[in-house]
Protein backbone atom coordinates (compact mmCIF):
# COMPACT_ATOMS: atom_id res chain seq x y z
CA UNK A 1 0.00 0.00 0.00
CA UNK A 2 1.47 3.42 -0.73
CA UNK A 3 2.39 5.26 2.26
CA UNK A 4 -0.22 8.70 2.53
CA UNK A 5 1.33 12.08 1.78
CA UNK A 6 2.15 14.24 4.91
CA UNK A 7 3.52 17.10 6.23
CA UNK A 8 6.95 15.42 6.39
CA UNK A 9 6.62 14.90 3.09
CA UNK A 10 6.47 18.48 2.28
CA UNK A 11 9.00 19.12 4.25
CA UNK A 12 11.11 16.71 2.39
CA UNK A 13 10.36 18.33 -0.99
CA UNK A 14 11.15 21.87 0.61
CA UNK A 15 14.52 21.16 1.42
CA UNK A 16 15.19 19.28 -1.73
CA UNK A 17 13.56 22.15 -3.27
CA UNK A 18 16.26 24.67 -1.90
CA UNK A 19 19.07 22.32 -2.82
CA UNK A 20 18.34 22.23 -6.20
CA UNK A 21 18.04 26.13 -6.60
CA UNK A 22 21.75 26.17 -5.10
CA UNK A 23 22.77 23.33 -7.47
CA UNK A 24 21.71 25.63 -10.50
CA UNK A 25 22.59 28.67 -9.41
CA UNK A 26 25.63 29.28 -11.48
CA UNK A 27 23.23 28.68 -14.82
CA UNK A 28 20.55 31.70 -13.70
CA UNK A 29 21.80 34.51 -15.16
CA UNK A 30 22.36 33.32 -18.54
CA UNK A 31 18.72 31.47 -17.91
CA UNK A 32 17.72 34.76 -17.26
CA UNK A 33 19.27 36.41 -20.24
CA UNK A 34 17.74 34.11 -22.25
CA UNK A 35 13.88 34.00 -20.94
CA UNK A 36 14.61 38.10 -21.19
CA UNK A 37 15.83 38.15 -24.97
CA UNK A 38 12.92 35.34 -25.67
CA UNK A 39 9.72 37.63 -23.87
CA UNK A 40 10.94 40.86 -24.28
CA UNK A 41 10.35 41.92 -21.06
CA UNK A 42 11.60 41.30 -17.22
CA UNK A 43 8.21 40.43 -15.89
CA UNK A 44 7.78 37.56 -18.40
CA UNK A 45 11.20 36.67 -18.35
CA UNK A 46 11.51 36.24 -14.82
CA UNK A 47 7.81 34.20 -14.68
CA UNK A 48 9.75 31.88 -17.47
CA UNK A 49 12.47 31.19 -15.62
CA UNK A 50 10.58 29.96 -12.48
CA UNK A 51 8.35 27.84 -14.70
CA UNK A 52 11.52 26.41 -16.28
CA UNK A 53 13.26 26.03 -12.87
CA UNK A 54 9.69 24.29 -11.45
CA UNK A 55 9.70 21.61 -14.64
CA UNK A 56 13.24 20.84 -14.41
CA UNK A 57 13.00 20.03 -10.59
CA UNK A 58 9.49 17.66 -11.69
CA UNK A 59 11.33 16.20 -14.62
CA UNK A 60 13.62 15.03 -12.07
CA UNK A 61 11.25 13.78 -10.10
CA UNK A 62 9.89 11.38 -12.54
CA UNK A 63 13.23 10.68 -14.20
CA UNK A 64 13.14 12.61 -17.33
CA UNK A 65 16.20 10.94 -18.74
CA UNK A 66 17.81 9.76 -22.29
CA UNK A 67 20.70 8.64 -23.32
CA UNK A 68 23.33 10.05 -25.41
CA UNK A 69 22.72 10.56 -28.83
CA UNK A 70 25.32 8.80 -31.06
CA UNK A 71 26.66 12.16 -32.19
CA UNK A 72 27.31 12.72 -28.46
CA UNK A 73 24.67 15.33 -28.23
CA UNK A 74 21.96 15.06 -25.51
CA UNK A 75 21.80 12.57 -22.41
CA UNK A 76 21.60 12.98 -18.73
CA UNK A 77 20.50 16.72 -18.27
CA UNK A 78 22.40 17.14 -15.15
CA UNK A 79 25.90 16.40 -17.20
CA UNK A 80 24.81 19.60 -19.14
CA UNK A 81 21.59 21.67 -16.66
CA UNK A 82 22.26 24.64 -18.63
CA UNK A 83 21.58 23.06 -22.34
CA UNK A 84 18.70 21.29 -20.26
CA UNK A 85 16.63 24.26 -18.66
CA UNK A 86 17.09 26.80 -21.81
CA UNK A 87 15.27 23.69 -23.41
CA UNK A 88 12.87 23.61 -20.98
CA UNK A 89 12.35 27.21 -21.44
CA UNK A 90 11.94 27.06 -25.56
CA UNK A 91 9.41 23.87 -24.82
CA UNK A 92 7.47 26.22 -21.98
CA UNK A 93 7.41 29.79 -24.22
CA UNK A 94 6.54 27.90 -27.94
CA UNK A 95 3.55 26.27 -26.41
CA UNK A 96 2.32 29.47 -25.00
CA UNK A 97 2.32 30.95 -28.07
CA UNK A 98 0.36 27.82 -29.46
CA UNK A 99 -2.27 28.29 -26.88
CA UNK A 100 -2.77 32.27 -27.79
CA UNK A 101 -2.54 31.48 -31.75
CA UNK A 102 -5.31 28.38 -30.40
CA UNK A 103 -7.54 30.78 -28.33
CA UNK A 104 -7.66 33.71 -30.79
CA UNK A 105 -5.41 35.58 -27.52
CA UNK A 106 -2.78 37.81 -28.95
CA UNK A 107 1.01 36.81 -27.86
CA UNK A 108 4.10 38.92 -27.12
CA UNK A 109 5.41 36.84 -30.48
CA UNK A 110 2.38 38.25 -32.80
CA UNK A 111 2.83 42.59 -31.55
CA UNK A 112 4.25 43.70 -35.06
CA UNK A 113 7.83 43.45 -35.87
CA UNK A 114 9.52 41.44 -33.31
CA UNK A 115 13.42 41.40 -32.07
CA UNK A 116 15.07 38.63 -30.19
CA UNK A 117 13.82 39.75 -26.87
CA UNK A 118 10.08 38.39 -28.61
CA UNK A 119 10.56 35.54 -30.47
CA UNK A 120 9.23 32.16 -30.23
CA UNK A 121 12.24 29.76 -30.24
CA UNK A 122 11.26 25.54 -30.85
CA UNK A 123 10.33 24.24 -33.68
CA UNK A 124 7.77 21.24 -33.89
CA UNK A 125 10.04 20.28 -36.86
CA UNK A 126 12.22 20.89 -39.70
CA UNK A 127 9.65 22.62 -41.65
CA UNK A 128 8.50 24.78 -39.72
CA UNK A 129 11.95 25.47 -38.47
CA UNK A 130 12.78 26.90 -42.03
CA UNK A 131 9.66 29.09 -42.94
CA UNK A 132 9.11 30.84 -38.95
CA UNK A 133 11.27 33.73 -38.97
CA UNK A 134 11.07 33.13 -35.05
CA UNK A 135 13.47 29.89 -35.41
CA UNK A 136 15.66 32.16 -36.99
CA UNK A 137 15.91 34.65 -33.82
CA UNK A 138 15.90 31.52 -31.60
CA UNK A 139 18.82 30.02 -33.06
CA UNK A 140 20.73 33.69 -32.74
CA UNK A 141 19.88 33.82 -29.10
CA UNK A 142 20.80 30.56 -28.36
CA UNK A 143 24.74 31.35 -29.87
CA UNK A 144 24.82 34.53 -27.91
CA UNK A 145 23.49 33.81 -24.39
CA UNK A 146 24.60 30.50 -24.21
CA UNK A 147 27.55 30.02 -26.84
CA UNK A 148 26.02 26.24 -27.80
CA UNK A 149 27.48 24.49 -30.59
CA UNK A 150 25.49 24.07 -33.56
CA UNK A 151 24.70 20.95 -33.20
CA UNK A 152 23.61 21.73 -29.65
CA UNK A 153 21.26 24.28 -31.21
CA UNK A 154 20.39 21.81 -33.12
CA UNK A 155 18.99 19.17 -31.32
CA UNK A 156 17.09 22.06 -29.42
CA UNK A 157 15.33 22.98 -32.22
CA UNK A 158 14.31 19.69 -33.58
CA UNK A 159 16.91 20.72 -36.66
CA UNK A 160 19.67 19.91 -38.45
CA UNK A 161 23.18 22.04 -37.54
CA UNK A 162 23.18 23.23 -41.75
CA UNK A 163 19.78 24.63 -40.91
CA UNK A 164 20.61 26.29 -38.02
CA UNK A 165 23.84 27.75 -39.70
CA UNK A 166 21.43 29.25 -42.08
CA UNK A 167 19.15 30.87 -39.86
CA UNK A 168 22.08 31.82 -37.86
CA UNK A 169 23.12 33.99 -41.06
CA UNK A 170 18.97 34.69 -42.16
CA UNK A 171 18.59 35.90 -38.26
CA UNK A 172 21.29 38.01 -37.18
CA UNK A 173 19.83 40.52 -39.96
CA UNK A 174 16.45 40.50 -38.82
CA UNK A 175 17.30 40.68 -35.05
CA UNK A 176 17.84 44.47 -35.96
CA UNK A 177 14.23 44.85 -36.71
CA UNK A 178 12.32 47.57 -34.43
CA UNK A 179 10.79 46.12 -31.85
CA UNK A 180 6.39 46.45 -31.03
CA UNK A 181 5.41 47.35 -27.75
CA UNK A 182 4.19 44.45 -25.70
CA UNK A 183 0.38 43.88 -25.31
CA UNK A 184 -0.83 45.30 -22.12
CA UNK A 185 -1.59 43.26 -19.08
CA UNK A 186 -4.88 42.34 -17.29
CA UNK A 187 -5.44 43.49 -13.20
CA UNK A 188 -2.90 45.49 -12.84
CA UNK A 189 -2.85 47.77 -10.08
CA UNK A 190 -3.84 51.09 -10.36
CA UNK A 191 -1.00 54.40 -9.51
CA UNK A 192 -3.78 55.56 -6.77
CA UNK A 193 -3.81 52.38 -5.15
CA UNK A 194 -0.08 51.42 -5.39
CA UNK A 195 0.26 55.67 -3.85
CA UNK A 196 -1.63 54.50 -1.09
CA UNK A 197 0.41 51.17 -0.30
CA UNK A 198 3.48 53.08 -0.67
CA UNK A 199 2.12 55.52 1.68
CA UNK A 200 1.24 52.76 4.34
CA UNK A 201 4.13 50.88 4.20
CA UNK A 202 6.42 53.71 4.71
CA UNK A 203 4.44 54.68 7.71
CA UNK A 204 5.08 50.94 8.99
CA UNK A 205 1.27 50.58 9.29
CA UNK A 206 0.19 46.93 9.28
CA UNK A 207 -3.59 48.04 10.04
CA UNK A 208 -3.70 50.54 6.77
CA UNK A 209 -1.76 47.99 4.57
CA UNK A 210 -4.12 44.86 5.63
CA UNK A 211 -6.70 47.82 4.68
CA UNK A 212 -5.73 47.94 1.16
CA UNK A 213 -5.83 44.25 0.88
CA UNK A 214 -8.54 41.53 -0.52
CA UNK A 215 -9.20 38.74 2.19
CA UNK A 216 -7.79 35.92 0.16
CA UNK A 217 -5.28 38.03 -1.56
CA UNK A 218 -1.69 36.20 -2.51
CA UNK A 219 1.64 36.97 -1.48
CA UNK A 220 4.12 35.37 -4.04
CA UNK A 221 7.73 35.62 -3.68
CA UNK A 222 9.28 34.37 -6.53
CA UNK A 223 11.09 30.68 -6.30
CA UNK A 224 10.49 30.57 -2.32
CA UNK A 225 7.31 30.33 -0.95
CA UNK A 226 4.15 32.19 -0.69
CA UNK A 227 1.11 32.84 1.62
CA UNK A 228 -2.73 33.50 1.40
CA UNK A 229 -4.71 35.51 3.08
CA UNK A 230 -4.24 39.28 4.40
CA UNK A 231 -3.40 38.20 7.62
CA UNK A 232 -0.17 36.72 6.73
CA UNK A 233 3.02 36.64 8.19
CA UNK A 234 5.06 38.29 5.98
CA UNK A 235 2.98 41.58 7.04
CA UNK A 236 4.60 40.88 10.41
CA UNK A 237 8.33 41.19 8.77
CA UNK A 238 10.61 43.73 10.13
CA UNK A 239 12.31 45.96 7.86
CA UNK A 240 14.69 48.62 8.35
CA UNK A 241 14.11 52.16 8.97
CA UNK A 242 16.78 52.74 5.94
CA UNK A 243 14.66 51.66 3.41
CA UNK A 244 11.91 53.47 1.29
CA UNK A 245 9.28 52.06 -0.90
CA UNK A 246 9.12 54.09 -4.08
CA UNK A 247 7.00 53.87 -7.38
CA UNK A 248 8.74 53.76 -10.66
CA UNK A 249 7.96 52.30 -14.06
CA UNK A 250 9.80 49.34 -15.25
CA UNK A 251 9.61 47.77 -18.81
CA UNK A 252 5.93 49.73 -19.01
CA UNK A 253 4.56 48.65 -15.85
CA UNK A 254 4.12 50.41 -12.72
CA UNK A 255 5.89 48.97 -9.69
CA UNK A 256 7.46 49.60 -6.19
CA UNK A 257 10.91 49.69 -5.79
CA UNK A 258 11.98 49.42 -2.25
CA UNK A 259 15.05 51.51 -2.01
CA UNK A 260 17.90 52.38 0.44
CA UNK A 261 20.80 54.80 0.63
CA UNK A 262 24.37 53.10 1.74
CA UNK A 263 28.04 54.76 1.56
CA UNK A 264 26.11 57.53 -0.72
CA UNK A 265 25.26 55.51 -3.25
CA UNK A 266 21.16 54.85 -4.12
CA UNK A 267 20.21 51.24 -4.15
CA UNK A 268 17.52 48.49 -5.76
CA UNK A 269 16.97 45.98 -2.91
CA UNK A 270 13.23 44.53 -3.54
CA UNK A 271 9.93 45.05 -6.16
CA UNK A 272 6.72 44.34 -5.78
CA UNK A 273 4.11 44.14 -9.16
CA UNK A 274 0.41 44.46 -7.24
CA UNK A 275 -3.01 43.15 -8.92
CA UNK A 276 -6.29 44.82 -8.41
CA UNK A 277 -9.36 43.35 -8.02
CA UNK A 278 -12.55 45.64 -7.50
CA UNK A 279 -10.60 48.13 -5.89
CA UNK A 280 -8.63 46.13 -3.10
CA UNK A 281 -4.71 43.91 -3.79
CA UNK A 282 -5.42 40.43 -4.83
CA UNK A 283 -2.03 39.64 -5.40
CA UNK A 284 1.26 40.84 -4.51
CA UNK A 285 4.32 39.46 -6.58
CA UNK A 286 7.48 39.96 -4.63
CA UNK A 287 11.06 39.87 -6.67
CA UNK A 288 13.13 39.79 -2.97
CA UNK A 289 14.91 36.94 -4.32
CA UNK A 290 15.31 37.36 -8.04
CA UNK A 291 18.78 38.89 -8.03
CA UNK A 292 18.62 38.81 -12.25
CA UNK A 293 15.56 40.86 -12.06
CA UNK A 294 16.48 43.13 -10.05
CA UNK A 295 19.54 44.10 -11.40
CA UNK A 296 17.77 44.52 -14.57
CA UNK A 297 15.34 46.71 -12.76
CA UNK A 298 18.49 48.62 -11.15
CA UNK A 299 20.11 49.35 -14.19
CA UNK A 300 16.91 51.18 -15.40
CA UNK A 301 16.07 53.15 -12.76
CA UNK A 302 19.52 54.36 -12.34
CA UNK A 303 20.25 52.61 -8.84
CA UNK A 304 22.58 49.78 -7.76
CA UNK A 305 21.51 46.65 -6.95
CA UNK A 306 21.58 44.67 -4.01
CA UNK A 307 21.24 41.46 -4.23
CA UNK A 308 19.90 39.15 -1.66
CA UNK A 309 20.32 35.46 -3.67
CA UNK A 310 18.18 33.38 -4.65
CA UNK A 311 16.73 32.30 -1.28
CA UNK A 312 16.54 32.51 2.40
CA UNK A 313 19.77 31.34 4.17
CA UNK A 314 20.56 29.92 7.74
CA UNK A 315 18.51 29.97 10.46
CA UNK A 316 15.29 31.33 8.46
CA UNK A 317 15.93 28.69 5.38
CA UNK A 318 15.52 26.35 8.24
CA UNK A 319 12.76 27.52 9.71
CA UNK A 320 10.80 27.66 6.65
CA UNK A 321 11.28 24.02 5.70
CA UNK A 322 10.44 22.83 9.61
CA UNK A 323 7.12 24.40 9.00
CA UNK A 324 6.97 23.30 5.74
CA UNK A 325 2.91 21.72 5.23
CA UNK A 326 0.79 19.86 2.53
CA UNK A 327 -1.46 22.73 0.86
CA UNK A 328 -4.42 21.14 1.76
CA UNK A 329 -3.63 19.86 4.90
Amino acid sequence: MTAPLTDETARTMRALWFDYLDAVQAVRPRLHAYCLRLTGTVWDAEDLVQDTLLRGFGAMGRCDMSPPMEDGTGGRWFDKPQAYLAQIATNLWVDRWRRSRRDGLPSDADAGNQVAGQVITRSAGAALFERAAPQERAAVVLKDVFDFSLEEIAAMLSATPGAVKAALHRGRGKLREKAAAPPARTHLASTALIDKFIAAFNARDVKAITALLLESVTYEPQGVGGERGKRGIWLNVPVPAIVVAERHVVDGETVVAFTFVAKSVKRLGGLERLEEVEGMISRIINYYFCPDTLAYAASALGMAPWSNGYHQEGETLSRMIAHAGLPWA
